[in-house]
């Protein structure tokens, strides 16, 4: 019979193993060309979340009741992380690490317009992604952050490449 420790029985009624990630208390490190949880090697299984209809908050995860299913479903299927496309309310993400899933969150910005050539819209970028990060700092649900995801190739010759890698490099930095 196998241990609470290493199986549980999901939302849904199936058994379930823990072995990927028994709890989201710990921080996802690499080391080479692998990541980590603590000693273990962590392999990424996901899946893109959403985007669904924004709520009166804002938000664009859905509803907390099929979350839960979803997140249940998840895990039953062997996934261990969740991409979604824009910073999270916080019970989203403490829904996240009580069903064992890190959060892998697409931080969206104007990257479609020529947002290099005026400082108050990059101190505007930069502001948003230091928001959304500051948010959920050091929650363990937390997998990493996406920024500058899908900039056009024309947008990268127009602004210069150059100047677009700086730019990405410092909302990394900020994160």
């Amino acid at each position: 019979s196998p241990s609470k420790q290493t199986k549980r029985r999901s939302r849904i009624g199936r058994e379930t193993s823990l072995d990927m990630t028994q709890a989201t208390n710990s921080r996802i490190r690499p080391a080479a060309k692998f990541f980590f949880d603590g000693d273990k090697k962590f392999f990424i299984k996901g899946v893109t979340y959403g985007p669904f209809k924004p709520d009166a908050n804002g938000d664009y995860v859905g509803r907390p009741e099929q979350v839960d299913i979803d997140l249940a479903l998840m895990r039953d299927a062997g996934l261990n992380v969740v991409r979604i496309y824009h910073s999270p309310p916080r019970w989203f993400v403490d829904r996240c690490a009580g069903a064992g899933v890190r959060l892998l969150v697409t931080l969206p910005w104007e990257k479609h317009i020529e947002f290099l050539r005026a400082r108050s819209t990059r101190k505007q970028i930069a502001g948003n992604v230091r928001s959304a990060v500051k948010t959920h700092a050091g929650h363990p649900a937390i997998f990493g952050y996406l920024v500058g995801n899908e900039i056009s190739s024309t947008m990268a010759r127009w602004l210069g490449t150059r100047r677009v890698i700086e730019f990405v490099e410092e909302l990394i930095g900020i994160g």
